[in-house]
This record gives C-alpha cells, structure tokens and sequence, in this order.
C-alpha cells in the first residue's frame, strides 16, 4: 500500500532538467560571489573590513533580536519571488536568474567572513547564514523546481500544446505549504536562537 505522504514530492516530468538548471544557476553564482570576493582590494577591501567589524562590535554589545517584521522579510522574500514566478511564463527565465543572484550574494557573504577572519570566520558565516539557511535553502529549491516545471508547461501551451497538464494541483500547494512551515521554523531560528549564538561567536573574535 501506497503511503499518502509520498505522493507529496511526485513532481511532474522534468524533475532532472529543472533541478539541474537551478543547480546550475546557484553554483555559478556562487562561484562569481567568491570570485568578486577574492578580488576585492583597496578601497572596497578596508569598506569591507570595516563593516564587518562593526557588525561584530555592535552583536558584542548589544546581542538583540531583530524586528519581527524584518526576520520575515529576509526569510520570506526569495522563495516568495520565486513562487509568484512559477504562475508565468517569465519564471522559465527568472527563477534561475533568481537562483544566481541567491547564490551570488550567499557566497560573496560568505567569502567575505572567511576573507576578513579566516578559519574564525566561517563558524560565524555558518551561524549567520547557515543555521536557518539548513532550511531555507532546500525549501527555495522545491519551490523553485517545481516553479520551473510549471513555467515551462505555460510557456509550450502558449505555444500551441494545449494538451499539457498544468501541474498546479492539491500536491503542487501542498508541497507549497511543508515549505511554508519550514520557513516559520527559520523565522523562529533567525529570531530566537542565532541572536544567542551570534553574539557567543562573536566574542571569538578581539576588536
């Protein structure tokens, strides 16, 4: 017998061809991050040391929480764009624009903790952006996949199949909806546990 929960992930053909183009996206953005963060120099190199460590000095003092409002906007903003894009045909195009520019950004954060800090900095990239990014991420690539799918079934009715099978089902919302929930459990994460460990990583570091 068939479990019910199993069907929640049977996406439609063309599984491989979008995860691999969001791959693809996310990893040569990512690439360019780290690239564009190795050869800073100069000016933008001290811009960038300097940022940093007042980021730091001011966790050290005062280790707050950040508004509600904007741990929800942070968390909630890419996979929201990339879910209003599954419903066009436009999303053929920008969900991996949006997936380069996540991995892009990700990894020239990144690059720049282990850049300024060293080894210290990667444990205090991965408590910035991994403890909720655990979750963030693989729920931004479900929805981004089966997105993708769907835009390309839009895009070849416009193109005169008519006969395809729009994928926008009770599994396609349901899907939706586990990533909804793992994304409150990030906004809780963001909220309530890494202010904590941020602040104790950040006493690793002297000023």
């Amino acid at each position: 017998m068939h479990k019910p929960t199993a069907k929640v992930w049977d996406v439609p053909s063309g599984l491989s061809a979008a995860l691999a183009v969001t791959s693809i996206c996310f990893f040569l953005g990512g690439c360019l991050g780290c690239l564009l963060a190795v050869r800073v120099g100069g000016g933008g190199n001290d811009l960038l040391a300097e940022y940093l460590t007042s980021f730091l000095q001011s966790v050290q003092v005062q280790p707050a929480s950040p508004p509600l409002l904007i741990s929800v906007w942070e968390t909630i903003r890419w996979p929201l764009l990339v879910f209003g894009l599954g419903f066009t045909t436009l999303g053929l195009l920008g969900i991996p624009l949006v997936f380069s520019v996540r991995g892009f950004l990700l990894a020239f954060s990144i690059a720049s903790f282990v850049k300024m800090f060293g080894a210290s900095g990667a444990l205090l990239a991965f408590v910035v952006f991994g403890v909720s990014g655990c979750i963030a991420l693989p729920a931004l690539f479900v929805l981004g996949v089966q997105g993708w799918i769907a835009s390309r079934c839009l895009a070849t009715r416009m193109l005169g199949d008519g006969r395809r099978t729009l994928p926008y089902g009770r599994l396609y919302f349901l899907r939706c909806g586990v990533c909804a929930c793992a994304l409150c459990v990030c906004i809780f994460l963001e909220s309530v546990v890494v202010p904590s460990l941020l602040a104790g990583a950040a006493g690793l570091f002297p000023l």
